[in-house]
């Protein structure tokens, strides 16, 4: 009988070794620092919106940490206010709609309807540590007119690093550096845009 409890405890304590945990991060960026990334800005005069998929709007995605364990993040929740914060840097008025609400778009006077969508990758370098050291953001938007044609497109690819003297008071500080920098793209490619 003992044997047999010994047993156990041993392929528990072994299973809890090698079987990681998922740590929750946010990916959201200093906005402000978003914000004043670009200091020539050209504001438009007219109005934009932009969509968020239902199904991205509620996405969880998990990539990998140190030691063993995992990540877990809410990309599109963690970053709408940067996005948002991006178009608002550059245009007149900025509103949220469902995908094709024509009646929002007369309504408010919406010239284009943006989008964006992310993948993200993380990893560390550190075996006894869990927050990644590395965190990879691929961004890609687009815009459509009113009628629903593409006017414009972009994707950026950026990266966020963290050594533990920084990160061991903030878990998330690599995927909040993409993330910043990420943006801070994406607001310059759309100020210097001739498409808006």
């Amino acid at each position: 009988m003992y044997k047999i409890l010994k047993t156990i405890v041993f392929v528990f304590i072994i299973t809890l070794i090698t079987t990681g945990c998922t740590h929750k991060i946010d990916m959201g960026p200093n906005v402000d620092k978003v914000t004043d990334s670009v200091l020539n800005v050209k504001k438009r005069d007219y109005n934009v919106a932009y969509t968020i998929r239902s199904f991205d709007q509620d996405k969880y995605v998990v990539t990998p940490g140190g030691g063993g364990d995992d990540v877990g993040y809410s990309p599109y929740n963690d970053t709408e206010t940067a996005f948002r914060s991006v178009l608002v840097k550059v245009f007149k008025k900025v509103y949220k709609i469902e995908l094709n609400d024509k009646k929002t778009m007369i309504d408010k006077d919406i010239r284009f309807v943006f989008t964006y969508s992310l993948e993200t990758d993380s990893s560390s370098d550190s075996a006894f540590t869990w927050p990644p050291t590395k965190f990879t953001i691929s961004l890609n938007c687009k815009a459509v007119d009113k009628n629903g044609e593409q006017v414009w497109e972009d994707t950026i690819y950026d990266e966020g690093n963290a050594t533990f003297n920084e990160f061991k008071s903030n878990f998330s500080l690599a995927a909040q550096r993409a993330s910043e920098k990420a943006f801070s793209q994406l607001l310059e490619k759309i100020n210097n845009s001739s498409n808006f």
